[in-house]
This record gives C-alpha cells, sequence and structure tokens, in this order.
C-alpha cells in the first residue's frame, strides 16, 4: 500500500481550500474596488454637480453662519433670514449697479417659478436707502415679480456672508447650515443649477 499517497492527499485539499478562499477574497476586493470606482460621485458630495453652470461652485470648510442682521422689506418694515427657518434657502447678494447680478436675476425668479413652495430663493440688496425704490421696481422687472425684496443699506451681510464680491449665491438647508456657494453670475435655471438644488432637497 502507497501510504506517501495517501499521507499527501490532505494536504492537497488544504492547500486546494486555501486557494478558493483567497481566489474567493480577492474577488470580492475587486468588486468592491470596482464599484467604488465607477461611482466616484458619490465621495464628491454636491461637488459632483460643479460643471456647466455650477462650474464655480464652492464648498467652504469653515462656513459662516446664516447672517441674522436685521434687513427691510419693500415697505422697510424690518425682518430678518430667521423668518424662512425650515427653508432651503437660496441667498442671493446684488445691488441695482452690479451688471453680472441683473444679467442673473431673471434666471433666479425662474428657479423661484421652478421649484414653487419646496424651497426660497431670497435676493438681498444691498444698495442705498436713496435707491431702494428704483431695487424694489427693478427686481420685480427682473424677476417677473416672482422674488420677495429685502435690503441691508449698511452692507454688513456682505462681510457676515464672508462674500469677496457681487453677485454670491448662497445655498443653505433646511437647518441654516451653508451647503454650497457660487461667487458671480450663473443661468440658475440651467438644469445644473436644478439638478443641484434637487440634490440638497433630498438631503445630500
Amino acid at each position: 500500500m502507497d501510504t506517501n499517497t495517501s499521507s499527501k492527499a490532505p494536504r492537497n485539499w488544504a492547500l486546494w481550500a486555501a486557494m478558493l478562499m483567497l481566489a474567493a477574497g480577492l474577488v470580492a476586493l475587486l468588486y468592491v474596488l470596482f464599484a467604488a470606482s465607477s461611482k466616484p460621485e458619490a465621495s464628491l458630495g454636491l461637488m459632483q454637480y460643479a460643471q456647466g453652470e455650477m462650474r464655480r461652485l464652492q464648498i467652504m470648510e469653515a462656513a459662516p453662519p446664516m447672517p441674522t442682521r436685521t434687513l427691510t422689506d419693500a415697505q422697510g418694515v424690518e425682518t430678518n433670514l430667521q423668518a424662512y427657518q425650515g427653508e432651503v434657502i437660496v441667498l442671493n447678494l446684488w445691488a441695482t449697479w452690479c451688471a453680472p447680478c441683473v444679467e442673473e436675476m431673471p434666471t433666479l425668479g425662474a428657479l423661484q417659478r421652478h421649484f414653487g413652495d419646496r424651497l426660497k430663493v431670497i435676493p438681498i440688496s444691498v444698495d442705498s436707502e436713496a435707491q431702494r425704490e428704483n431695487a424694489v421696481r427693478q427686481l420685480g422687472e427682473l424677476s417677473d415679480n416672482s422674488l420677495p425684496f429685502l435690503m441691508d443699506m449698511t452692507r454688513g451681510v456682505l462681510f457676515d456672508a464672508q462674500a469677496a464680491g457681487m453677485p454670491v449665491t448662497i445655498i443653505y438647508d433646511r437647518e441654516g447650515n451653508e451647503r454650497a456657494r457660487l461667487a458671480g453670475g450663473a443661468d440658475w435655471a440651467s438644469p445644473e443649477a436644478i439638478a443641484l438644488l434637487e440634490a440638497v432637497l433630498a438631503g445630500e
């Protein structure tokens, strides 16, 4: 009887079992790596929407809190952004003398009409008190009367929001946390902007 052959059999089976387990582990690892590489947007968060009209989108590591500064409406009544608590807010800082602000304002009005009561587009004018009437009229014309008028004639809201210039548009979630911002003019009625806001509304 060949005892040498019979003693090798268990060892061969153990070797094959170990190799099969190793192969299965490698297959599982490759699947995980492939799945991660095929969906890179999962790790990008909202920055996956930084393309097209939203290509200048920024996410600040230490974003300032939502401004609490007192604002006035078209009739001069005092209010603030906390009046919109619980809403997704698209805050736009603008002025009548800012050409890119004026150019993009119709698209912000269109954005509000597209989403209806699902979010609030809030422009804040930093014009002087002497320009209030003109700013109210201009906003109504540019937005097709779709947007509320708010003003901060001190321009302090620009510092509160750490705005480097105008226009700047800042997106806040329902908890009042800044999610993203875009400096400069953009088409806020574009497919890229709508996809971005849908993501914020969905809690991404």
